[in-house]
């Protein structure tokens, strides 16, 4: 008899509970909050560069992200050579510029500014009283090394912890979904993965397409501005680059702030008083927003992070009060999120369909296929050791009694490093065979390959034999689902495997084999390919292999995958995978 369940006041207490605990951990280890969520944002951004690697090579992830890794190491060694004396110049120039505008704001306004019966404030006595203020800052910032020190040792502590844990969150991404997504319900695991692919828009647009639009702002503000002889152009491009991490705000700060060191400062060489010269700039800066938000933003960073101008005003100085500069740059996207929370929740609460409907081209009667929270679409098969079997001489011939050899080395593990070999040789062959065909006759590629292909395990074309089980559950997944063929072989050894499995080319939408793409398996070229062929995203699409390096590319293009155990993969190999099943005839069971 299993264990009585909890009474609803049990639950209640137990919940309670957490969140108080919750709350006490939050407010005990707070200074921890800010080096996380830098550890999340920076995997966030990392995560382009090692799905890019992974998708290009197969790399494990954890090679990938090494990769990256020493990437940055050798980048970080080369900025003081190479970009910080150039952005030192271009900071210079815009805090002259900042300087400049401050004196001379100083200067024309000498005499009262505003008159309160016997006070008189004028601005020159604001900026004093700044300056004094700043001025005590910097002499408590600088009279006390003892906390010098400790800032400086708290620097390198948070800086460790920031590389420690950005390192485990992108190599173990995958994981960490699964096991969120394990502990959600599965009538609830659909909602959760529409509502984080949304919450991913937000955060895709904002972090890609602000740095980009952040870029291209400062190339259009500086270009003109430089043209019509504006004294530190440079300095104010600058500013209105960084003005765009201040979305709505910022252009018109940035904006504000040219125009009136045109005002006070004229054109360098253009022959016009400065207040028309002021005028022009303004245009300037008029045309360059009108640029910006009819043709950049809609293109760059798209409607996921667009907040009305109040709200964004709010949203930075709350966060420019509770997390600094960290609250800046992270206010509008973290604003923009919680507006997706609440919209799903609202429609949740009034009972209204929180998404916008899928269109799907299948039938209209379909067999319901959820993997990994994720209604599939279409299947994408690797053909050798997942459709068809392999051959395995080679592991016969190294498994082979050997008097000598027998007390050192049993034939059953030389059987298993053989196979372990054999899988490096494919993705190793596969490379090779994609860059010889740039550089060698085809003629030559089909000489070699009969060897390749017996140390990769592949027979014969005319000994291509389906796999028991295969063909029944091809033709049982055919009518619901659209099924892909992938393959490194030619399509004259195609035809053999649909000859012998008595199979119509038909059953497959869409057959890809090496002579249909630039780039082999594990490259992702094909699998980009068939998923833009049939018009799906890539979370709409299952990818089945025997091999882990196949299945690695298919999960940097965040696709599901399910490893099957029919061919050279053994089962620790294939843990990562969504579903790790015992033959490819199985798939039929769970879709």
């Amino acid at each position: 008899m299993g264990a009585r369940r909890w009474s609803n006041l049990t639950k209640t207490l137990v919940a309670a509970a957490l969140a108080v605990v919750t709350i006490l951990i939050l407010i005990t280890f707070r200074v921890l909050i800010g080096p996380t969520v830098v550890a999340f944002l920076l995997a966030f951004i990392l995560s382009y560069p090692v799905n890019w690697i992974q998708r290009s090579t197969g790399w494990a992830r954890g090679i990938a992200v090494s990769a990256i890794y020493l990437a940055l190491l050798v980048v970080v060694a080369l900025t003081p050579l190479i970009v910080i004396p150039r952005l030192a110049d271009l900071v210079t120039a815009l805090q002259g510029t900042l300087q400049e505008l401050i004196d001379n704001l100083q200067n024309v306004s000498n005499g009262p500014f505003l008159q309160l019966g016997p006070y008189r404030l004028s601005f020159s006595m604001m900026l004093q009283e700044a300056g004094n203020v700043l001025s005590n800052f910097l002499l408590l910032a600088t009279g006390n090394p003892l906390s010098i020190a400790r800032g400086v040792t708290n620097s390198v502590i948070s800086v460790i912890y920031v590389l420690v844990l950005n390192f485990w969150i992108l190599k173990d991404i995958y994981k960490l979904q699964r096991l969120f997504m394990d502990q959600i319900p599965v009538d609830y695991q659909e909602d959760a993965r529409r509502l984080g692919q949304e919450l991913g828009q937000v955060w895709h647009a904002f972090l890609r397409g602000q740095l980009t639009l952040a870029f291209a702002m400062g190339v259009i503000t500086w270009v003109p501005l430089l043209i019509v002889g504006m004294p530190n152009a440079g300095g104010l491009a600058v500013l209105a680059a960084v003005m765009e991490f201040l979305p709505s705000i910022g252009p018109g700060i940035s904006g504000t702030v040219g125009t009136a060191f045109a005002l006070l400062q004229g054109s360098g060489w253009m022959p016009v008083n400065n207040l028309t010269f002021a005028i022009i700039v303004l245009i300037i800066y008029i045309l360059t927003a009108q640029i910006e938000n009819i043709y950049l933003i809609p293109r760059l960073v798209g409607g996921q992070v667009k907040l009305h101008p109040a709200v964004a005003f709010v949203g930075i100085i709350a966060g420019t009060l509770v997390f600094g500069l960290l609250g800046v740059l992270l206010a509008m996207p973290l604003m923009a999120s919680t507006r997706v929370i609440l919209r799903y929740l609202y429609h949740r609460l009034f009972d209204l369909e929180p998404f916008e409907p899928r269109r799907t081209t299948q039938a209209a009667i379909r067999i319901p296929g959820l993997l990994a929270g994720r209604k599939i679409e279409a299947i994408i098969f690797d053909l050798d050791g997942t459709l068809t079997g392999l051959d395995w001489a080679l592991v016969a011939w190294a498994k082979r009694p050997v008097g000598w050899l027998d007390p050192l080395v049993s034939p059953d593990l030389r059987g298993r490093i053989m196979r372990r070999a054999m899988v490096g040789i494919e993705g190793l062959v596969n490379f090779l065979v994609s860059q010889s065909r740039r550089l060698t006759n085809q003629e030559y590629i089909d000489r070699i390959l009969p060897t390749l292909d017996r140390l990769r395990g592949y027979p014969a074309a005319p000994h291509l034999e389906p796999l028991p089980g295969v063909v029944d559950m091809l033709l049982r997944l055919a009518p619901h689902y659209r099924l892909v063929l992938v393959s490194t072989r030619d399509d004259a050894a195609i035809r053999h495997f649909f000859r012998n499995a008595g199979l119509s080319p038909t059953t497959f939408a869409l057959i890809l084999g090496r002579n249909d793409v630039r780039n082999l398996l594990p490259h992702s070229d094909a699998l980009v390919n068939a998923t833009a062929r049939l018009l799906l995203e890539p979370h709409q699409v299952l990818m089945v292999s025997d091999t882990d390096s196949n299945l690695r590319a298919a999960r940097a293009a965040e696709m599901a995958t399910v490893g099957v155990l029919c061919g050279l993969g053994e089962e620790h190999d294939l843990l990562e995978s969504d579903l790790v099943l015992a033959s490819s005839a199985e798939l039929v069971d769970w879709l």
